[in-house]
Parts: structure tokens; C-alpha cells; sequence
């Protein structure tokens, strides 16, 4: 039976700069309800991978604190708010929502037990899972890396003992606790490649301003029944980051500064010095709290970077990690704009961590060795980030500059960038649009410029059977989006769960899709079902759009009418396209929906299609030519903003003919249908003006 796909109807919250190179197309926005299920906001880390043939199934945190959001209830019987992780199941050819839903029904503590009640939990809830990676089975080659795939995400919060890392299971629904890895505000971890087949080691990103870098290694156990020992979750060694005479990024700074250091391991777990109240330093396992794992870091000589954020594995070198870290400027001021470093990890044969070169990819403070006017107009506050095949770091902002305001200067918003870790070169890409409220939403506090972020970059190219960095998904955090299918937490402050629709806040779930340009041959170019900017480049091309809202051109990928080019043909598809013909004889077609084309230079022919179109035929005798626009019957009303008698023709399609048609003022009708507004006084045409076609 065929199952009927979703995607929201509301604007998008996030758009790119520069439609020449990106379009940007919401799937989701948090009030929408799919299949049944109503995902909450704050949506954060996402991880992806094929659920079947047909589909792409996307795991999505929800950085809620443990006390808000409506409750869920496990198979167990427990009900729980706070943070949780929902799944969306995108059609890999509509790009549609399938399905949604709770992605895992049971949760393991950190005791190995069954939650079936708030309490087993440290918070009485998850506490704010924040990014997250999913980690594939063997990425790495036979035998090496982890054995299961996994959703990896953890509890951002440095409160009681410190947060816990999760390990969802995508074959069992069931989200294991991972206490072997250590303490933190988790932001994210990513896998390195040890070398071996019988060791894992997974890099952290510690969100706590400051904060070391820590690399848990593990020993796998293939042949064990239990799942983590399996993988080498269990067991492990922690190992912190010691740079060679430096410990802060006051005495280490600048674009393309490089230092080498050392793996230094931690001795994290002493069941001899397990409390019930950490006082000794130790939980009641004898795990470190997160106080005493930095004190152990600082008897090590540890790197503490400003605030470490998300972290992602090179996919052409997986000894090598970017981490994005924001920068705190109230406690190293060298760093208040925040900071983007590589970190290449070296390891016995045995996989055994040695050593570490970190490199500093961008210095917000230095904007980037100079190459923005000031720190404002580049980079700033990297958090969220995902390292593509194709070579580029794609990276996100989450405000958090102290010294100087976020914006101040130069006035943008929150934005992505694309980063190319070996010219340096940083280009904006998309950006926060704070006018994107959804219907019966409403922004408390639209002049907080940065108070919307993205987060969640993901590089999905491979799973959708695109080439690497032309498909991307991420989410939106609209942090002060409130009211409708929301829920005001406010309400009732003594039970912000009160309103049983409370999503906390607004938000979204885009794709982000990189423009196709064709060459100087006759290309026949075919859009996905998701929002493309298609050009033909200087052949006689043929370009399909699909069924979202696309930008097609036929010649250059210019906005402009273009010079000399070929004689292409258009077919916009569904969703409400913007076409232009560019140079050369062209033949345009809108087909569904509410479409503006262009036709430009040459004589073009022009036919909008069904729905309410917006038609221009050249951009004046001195560049354009004699165009044809065509009308017909059952398909809606066109305007025809340069029509000129004389040059150009009326076509008349599907049977319709001169004598069927009426004029009033600068309307065309057929009966009582509005065929098309021209610019022109109608009843100056005669049947000279028109042709069938």
C-alpha cells in the first residue's frame, strides 16, 4: 500500500544568500503533526542513515531540559519529559515524510538496567541532548570501527556528576547509557580510525567553557552477546589532549597556527573510591565526576580549549577530526569569536594513541588571517559541524561572543558557511530569516539578532545517490517562536509540561541543496524532488525541474538575461518555479503551479502551465525577441508583464481558439475564466496577435 508523504507548508526558516549556488527547502517545522506523531522543538544533532531501498531514515535530537515537553511513555511503562530523539523516514525520491515517531521505546541507565521509571535516571529525564553523529558499522573497512551502527548523543549539562553519553541501537530501538566514556556537557562524538581491527577510539567534544579534548579507546569483544562490550563500549581508557608547552588558546591563536602534543591517559575509573554524593571525586560506580575528570586533565598538562563544540571525522583522512569551538572571551579573550581547529591523531600498531597535531583552520578573532574585514563579517561562534567527501568543512553559528555583540557590526544573522580546509577559503552559504513565522506562531523577541540558530549539519549526498557536498540536511532552533501548536511553557510555570501540545519552541528540519550546471554540450538536466537551482550552461539543453519550488536557467547561472546561448527547453514541474530562458530561442513550460518565467534574449516561446503565472517575454526590443505566450483553458491566470503588439504573440493550446476568447480592459478570457493580464489594452488585439500552437 502507498504511503502518503509529508512535507510542511510552511516558509522556510533558513535561506540561502545566494540562489546561484544553494536553495534551501524545509521537510518539517516543529507544530506540524506526521503520521500521527507531533515532534517537540529545539531540534539539534542529526544522524542518517538507509533504512531500506526507498528510504532514509533521520534521527533528530530535542535539546529539552529534563523537566519540559509533553511526557512519553517507554515500553516499560515509564513516562518521562525532557529530552528525547525522534526518527523521520524521508523517500529517497519525493523527499517526503513517510513516517515519524519516538525513534527508541526502551532506555538502559548507567547501572545496565531497564528504565521503567523517571527516577532511574540522573535527572529524572534526559537532560538536553545536543548534537549527535550517527556512527555506521565498519566505516573505516572490514573489521574496522566499530562493529553495530549507532545514534551517538549525549546530555549537554555539567549539573550533579556531569551529562551521560547515549548509544541508540537503530535494530533494537533501545538507547544504551554509556558510562565507560567519561563525563561532559556532551556535544557530540565522532569516530577515529585506530588502525586496527580489535580497537575503537571515539573524540569528544566536551562542551563546558573551558574544556580538554578527550579520546576514549576501547577494546572490541566481537564475539560477545552484549552490545557494547562487542563494540569496545566497555572497558575503555580515557586519554586527554596535552599540547607541547601551551594549555590555552591565550598562548595558542591565529589562522594556520599548528602545535603538536600528546595523548595522555586519565585514570577516570576507581570503583575503590565510589560515592553515593561524588564527594570523592568519584560517582557510585567510581566513575570521575566531571570536576575531578578536569583535575586529572590538568595533572596531565591538558589543552583547555575556550568551549569545544561539535566534532566530525575527516572522510578522506579518518585519523583526523574539525572541532568547532565557540569561543569564550570572558576567559580567554584571545578567544571570543571563536575558533575552528583540526586535530590529526597518531596510534601504535596495537591502537594504542600516541600523539596529536592540532591546526587552526580559521581564528574568528583574526578573521581568518584578515580575509573579512573584522571578525563580524566571517565566521563567528562556530558550534555544528560535518566534514564532507568533497573537502569541505561545513560549519554553523550559535551565538556566544562576550566581548563584542554578535552582529554588532556587521548585522547578519545566525548563518551556515562552507569551509575549505586547505586554501582557508570561507564562504557564507545560508542564513536565519526571522520573518519565517508559521502561521499562528509568533516571534517574543524579533530584534534579538542570533537568537535563531541552525544546527545539525549533515552531508546526506550519498544516501540520497548524489555527488558528495550537493545535498545537505540541518534544522533551524528558533528559539523565541511561541503560541499555536507550541504551547507556552509559561502558562503554567509550577508545570511547564501543563499544556499537553507544549513543544517548548519553534523550529525545522531543511535541506540545503547545492546548484547543477551543466556544460558546453546539450545537456539534458533533471532536478530532484527537492527545492534546485538548475542551468543549462551554453548548449541546447533540456532541463527538468521537480516537484519542489525551483530556480531553472538556461544558459548561465546568472540572474541576468545572459549573452550568447543555446536553445533550451524547460519544464519547471510542480511547486512554484522561477525560469529563465537566458540567450537563445527557448521554450519554457511552468507545467504545475504558480510559476515567473523569463524568457529574455531571443524568441521564446512561453506557456505557464496550471496555475497563476507570471509571465516576461524579453527584457526589451533591443536584447529580446518575438515571444509566444501561451494560454489555455483549466489552467489558471497569467500576467504577461511585457507583452508588445506587434512582436509578440498570444498561443492558444489545448483547443482553445480566437473565437472563444473575450477582452475587457487588460484581461483575456474564455467564458467566465480569466485566461491572462496583460499590460496592454486587450481590445486593441486583433487575431493577427494570436496563434495556435
Amino acid at each position: 500500500m502507498a504511503v502518503e508523504g509529508f512535507k510542511t507548508e510552511q516558509p522556510e526558516q533558513v535561506q540561502s544568500v545566494d540562489n546561484r549556488k544553494y536553495l534551501t527547502d524545509a521537510v518539517f517545522t516543529v507544530g506540524d503533526e506526521v503520521a500521527g506523531y507531533t515532534p517537540p522543538g529545539i531540534l539539534d544533532g542529526l544522524g542518517a542513515f538507509e533504512l531500506d531501498s526507498n528510504t532514509i531514515r533521520v534521527y533528530a535530537n530535542h535539546e529539552l531540559r529534563p523537566d519540559v515537553g509533553y511526557t512519553y511513555e517507554l515500553a516499560s511503562g515509564a513516562e518521562l519529559p525532557g529530552a528525547r530523539v525522534s526518527y523521520f523516514d524521508i523517500n529517497k525520491e519525493t523527499f517526503e515524510v513517510e513516517d515519524a515517531g519516538l525513534a527508541y521505546d526502551t532506555i538502559i541507565n548507567r547501572l545496565g538496567e531497564v528504565v521503567d521509571e523517571a527516577s532511574d535516571l540522573e535527572f529524572g529525564g534526559i537532560n538536553r541532548l545536543c548534537s549527535a553523529n550517527f556512527i555506521p558499522a565498519e566505516q573505516f573497512g572490514p573489521g574496522v570501527g566499530l562493529v553495530d551502527g549507532f545514534f551517538f548523543t549525549g546530555e549537554e549539562t555539567s549539573a550533579g556528576f556531569g551529562g551521560t553519553e547515549f548509544a541508540l541501537d537503530p535494530e533494537t530501538n533501545t538507547l544504551h547509557a554509556l558510562p565507560w566514556l567519561g563525563r561532559a556537557a556532551w556535544e557530540s562524538v565522532t569516530e577515529v580510525d585506530t588502525g586496527t581491527t580489535d580497537k575503537v577510539a571515539l573524540l569528544v567534544g566536551d562542551d563546558r567553557a573551558p574544556a580538554p579534548a578527550i579520546l576514549y579507546v576501547g577494546t572490541k569483544n566481537p564475539d560477545s552477546d552484549d552490545i557494547l562490550e562487542r563494540n569496545g563500549l566497555v572497558g575503555g581508557k580515557l586519554y586527554v589532549w596535552a599540547a607541547d608547552g601551551v594549555t590555552t588558546p591565550e598562548e595558542f591563536n591565529g589562522t594556520s597556527s599548528q602545535i603538536g602534543g600528546e595523548w595522555q591517559e586519565i585514570d577516570f575509573y576507581r570503583p575503590d573510591l565510589a560515592s553515593a554524593d561524588g564527594s570523592t571525586g568519584y560517582d557510585p560506580q567510581g566513575f570521575a565526576t566531571l570536576a575531578q575528570q578536569d583535575l586529572l586533565a590538568t595533572e596531565q598538562g591538558a589543552f583547555f580549549f575556550s568551549r569545544p563544540e561539535d566534532v566530525a571525522t575527516n572522510p578522506n583522512d579518518p585519523t583526523e577530526v574539525v572541532l568547532a569551538s565557540t569561543g569564550r572571551g570572558s576567559i580567554y579573550p584571545s578567544d571570543n569569536w571563536g575558533t575552528t581547529y583540526s586535530i590529526k591523531s597518531e596510534f601504535t600498531e596495537e591502537g594504542e594513541p600516541i600523539a596529536a597535531d592540532v591546526k587552526i583552520l580559521y581564528d574568528g578573532d583574526d578573521a581568518g588571517a584578515g580575509q573579512f574585514e573584522g571578525p563580524d563579517f566571517g565566521l563567528r561562534s562556530p558550534d555544528n559541524t560535518d566534514w564532507s567527501e568533497n573537502g569541505k568543512i561545513y560549519l554553523q553559528e550559535d551565538r556566544s561572543t562576550e566581548l563584542e555583540p554578535f552582529g554588532g557590526a556587521s548585522g547578519e544573522e545566525a548563518s551556515i558557511w562552507e569551509l575549505d580546509p586547505e586554501s582557508g577559503k570561507l564562504t557564507r552559504i545560508a542564513q536565519v530569516d526571522r520573518s519565517a513565522v508559521p502561521e499562528g506562531q509568533v516571534d517574543i523577541d524579533p530584534e534579538d539578532l542570533g537568537d535563531w540558530e541552525t544546527s545539525g549539519i549533515l552531508d546526506v549526498s550519498d544516501l540520497f545517490g548524489q555527488a558528495p557536498g550537493s545535498l545537505l540536511i540541518a534544522d533551524a532552533q528558533a528559539h523565541s517562536l511561541r503560541g499555536g501548536a507550541i504551547g507556552d511553557p509559561e502558562v503554567d510555570s509550577s508545570d511547564p509540561t501543563s499544556d499537553n501540545q507544549n513543544l517548548v519552541e519553534g523550529g525545522q528540519l531543511f535541506f540545503i541543496t547545492q546548484a547543477v550546471t551543466g556544460t558546453s554540450r546539450d545537456d539534458v538536466l533533471t532536478g530532484l524532488n527537492v527545492a534546485q537551482t538548475i542551468a543549462g550552461n551554453q548548449g541546447n539543453d533540456t532541463i527538468f525541474g521537480g516537484s519542489s519550488d525551483d530556480i531553472l536557467r538556461g544558459d548561465n547561472n546568472t540572474k541576468g538575461s545572459g549573452a550568447k546561448g543555446g536553445d533550451d527547453v524547460i519544464y519547471g514541474g510542480a511547486g512554484n518555479d522561477q525560469i529563465g530562458g537566458k540567450a537563445g530561442n527557448d521554450k519554457l513550460y511552468g507545467d504545475i503551479g504558480n510559476d515567473e518565467i523569463w524568457g529574455d534574449q531571443g524568441d521564446d516561446l512561453i506557456d505557464g502551465g496550471a496555475g497563476n503565472d507570471t509571465l516576461h517575454g524579453d527584457s526589451g526590443n533591443l536584447s529580446g525577441g518575438a515571444d509566444i505566450f501561451v494560454l489555455a483553458v483549466g489552467e489558471g491566470t497569467d500576467t504577461i508583464v511585457d507583452f508588445e503588439i506587434g512582436l509578440d504573440l498570444i498561443g492558444l493550446a489545448g483547443g482553445l481558439t480566437f473565437g472563444d476568447l473575450s477582452f475587457s480592459g487588460n484581461e483575456i478570457a474564455a467564458g467566465t475564466e480569466i485566461l491572462a493580464i496583460l499590460p496592454v489594452e486587450t481590445n486593441a488585439l486583433s487575431e493577427d496577435n494570436f496563434t495556435l500552437v
